[in-house]
């Protein structure tokens, strides 16, 4: 008995540790998503305000074959992907909802472009074609995305490949985020984007060749603020899960100490009463 209540007595003290410890992760978890979401608010207002600009050069009037190679489709027929995934674990199912959706909608010998550690790792080992890596960083600054967009263009206009999608988590609110694909290249035209009758200088063409790279750079980055918005909200979510758990064991085990406890209290009360009887 005296055994048992020892190894309860532990038992207690280190679920109480953990706890500490999860409870410590979700405020942090909190302050971090409550950051990330203002920053993901403010740069998709921006994001938002480019591809009203897109579109305006867009509308101006336009040859009778479009030509533009951010717009026409090629025969490449070999779709970039862009996956951001986090660095770190202990955020629920966060990666592996967003890895099972990439394994039911894209081929693997299909490039990839990946971004945290914890999908690069999953991918190498699932077979598929990973042709650059980003695994270094918990936030993207805008060199890192300059370059990322520079190596994503060089393959498009190649015409090495014939589209770029991002896969990433959307973030709908603090306890909802859901895989999904945002299609980036070649840019889709609205059917009904009004055509008006305006002067760009300089020309459609030369306009949108410099607007379209900067808008593609905007919404890479967009999707990344997303994407770790929904990561601190998933980790939040989490702690507070794995917080609620640990208080249900504490008062199961804290039950079973004091039953034992008591067991143990009875037998010795017993045991005095009974030699007390025996003199």
């Amino acid at each position: 008995m005296a055994g048992q209540i020892s190894n309860l007595r532990r038992q207690l003290k280190s679920v109480k540790a953990t706890q500490k410890i999860t409870n410590a992760m979700a405020l942090v978890s909190t302050a971090k998503l409550r950051k990330q979401r203002s920053r993901m608010v403010e740069n998709n207002n921006y994001s938002n305000r480019y591809y009203g600009l897109v579109l305006r050069a867009m509308s101006a009037p336009r040859p009778e074959v479009e030509t533009n190679p951010y717009i026409v489709e090629n025969n490449a027929n070999n779709r970039l992907h862009v996956i951001i995934t986090s660095n770190s674990g202990l955020c629920g199912g966060y990666n592996m909802e967003l890895l099972k959706y990439v394994e039911k909608t894209i081929k693997k010998e299909d490039p990839i472009f990946a971004i945290g550690e914890f999908g690069i790792e999953w991918l190498d080992a699932n077979g598929f074609t990973v042709i650059r890596r980003i695994n270094t960083l918990d936030d993207v600054i805008p060199s890192v995305i300059s370059k990322l967009v520079n190596d994503v263009l060089v393959l498009y206009k190649a015409k090495e490949i014939s589209s770029i999608d991002i896969i990433y988590t959307q973030f709908i609110n603090t306890i909802t985020f859901e895989p999904s694909t945002f299609h980036l290249l070649p840019l889709d035209v609205p059917e009904d984007l009004e055509q008006r009758d305006i002067e760009l200088v300089p020309d459609r063409d030369t306009l949108l060749d410099y607007l379209i790279p900067q808008y593609v750079g905007s919404v890479i980055y967009a999707t990344f603020l997303e994407a770790k918005t929904s990561e601190h909200a998933a980790r939040r979510s989490a702690m507070d899960n794995a917080n609620r758990n640990a208080e249900e064991l504490i008062e199961r085990i804290s039950l079973e100490y004091n039953q034992a406890r008591q067991t143990a209290i009875t037998q010795e009360v017993n045991e005095i009463t009974a030699g007390a009887d025996a003199l």
